[in-house]
């Protein structure tokens, strides 16, 4: 009996060993991994952003937003996550940095998936939807709102939770900077079905309606080679990879929630497991500037050309209203020269 206990404590030892190598050793792999990308995101992000500064396209109008967005979780929230792989999960600064960083974090990882999911609702309105409402989705006040709302919802809804969370640091205990709302087990669960699972599945279904809509308009536009289906693969295509990168950053996350909630799979429950899930929803931030280069031509036309072609078309204007006005002047010229001759 003795032997048997002692076999237990000592398998049981080796087993915390072994799972403790292996969270340093993914926590540094984790942080390799995230240097390498994150540096090249930002430099390639603030060109796309500068490239894009002053397009009032509405097609890139949710675009601009996401890679705002990701360019600031980039420059804030990365670093912070990187501090704590650094230290092994132990966070060194002050407890209001460390709320001041959960709530920037969660909430642009929110803000991310609201605006892709309208992203995905806007396309068919773009490309299937009437002109007035086009008209309607252009105008500054349909393009600020549903930003605003991206941005305002997860703000004040994770202010709100991670503000009555209270810390005890102490240097023995490591302390991890993580939410308490994490262990009520009610609040968890609605913050993951409002802020990740709805968006998820709206996303998910409005980009495969999309498709199947896409497929049928190539067979119905088969013969013709028009302007009309190369402007609508393209908006497709934007869509569906900047989906998937947002599918394959949150769906992890999302499935280790709901894990922690209801136990169905107890590998995923392991520290480095969700370490990795973790890491993961920082893939949206890291490479949308990556698919923006490739996915938004309108980064790579020349500004000068595009402002070029503008002043061309404001002379062809010019020209054309001095044209009407002189066709309008010459027969009131003309009418008052036969009066003239006539009185004569």
């Amino acid at each position: 009996m003795y032997h048997q206990t002692l076999l237990n404590h000592m398998e049981n030892s080796t087993n915390k060993v072994t799972n403790e190598y292996m969270d340093v050793l993914i926590n540094k792999i984790i942080f390799i991994i995230i240097l390498c990308i994150s540096i090249p995101s930002i430099m390639i992000n603030l060109f796309a952003t500068y490239r894009l500064h002053g397009n009032t396209k509405l097609s890139v109008f949710a675009f601009r937003c996401i890679l705002h967005v990701s360019l600031f979780t980039t420059c804030t929230c990365i670093p912070l996550f990187l501090v704590e792989l650094y230290f092994n999960l132990y966070f060194p600064l002050s407890l209001f940095i460390c709320k001041l960083w959960l709530i920037i974090d969660y909430s642009s990882i929110v803000c991310l998936a609201l605006l892709v999911c309208w992203a995905s609702i806007q396309r068919h309105i773009l490309i299937f939807g009437p002109i007035h409402m086009k008209k309607l989705q252009s105008t500054f006040k349909f393009k600020l709102i549903p930003s605003t709302f991206a941005l305002g919802f997860p703000l004040i809804w994770y202010s709100i939770l991670i503000s009555t969370c209270s810390y005890e640091k102490t240097i023995r205990n490591k302390f991890r900077c993580q939410p308490c709302f994490e262990d009520k087990k009610f609040i968890f669960l609605i913050d993951t079905l409002l802020s990740l699972l709805f968006p998820l599945l709206i996303t998910i279904l409005a980009t495969l309606f999309l498709l199947i809509r896409i497929i049928r308009l190539r067979f119905r536009l088969f013969r013709s080679n028009s302007k009309k289906w190369r402007r609508c693969k393209r908006l497709t295509r934007q869509m569906i990879l900047f989906s998937s990168i947002y599918l394959i950053g949150l769906l992890p996350y999302v499935l280790v929630n709901l894990n922690s909630l209801y136990e169905f799979w107890p590998l995923i429950n392991l520290s480095w497991c969700i370490q990795i899930a973790n890491a993961f929803t920082y893939v949206p931030c890291c490479f949308s500037s990556f698919l923006s280069i490739y996915a938004i031509p309108e980064i790579w036309k020349n500004r000068r050309n595009h402002h070029h072609h503008q002043h061309q078309q404001q002379n062809s204007l010019r020209k054309n209203r001095k044209q009407e006005q002189t066709s309008f002047t010459l027969p009131s010229i003309f009418s008052t020269t036969k009066t003239s001759t006539d009185t004569e």
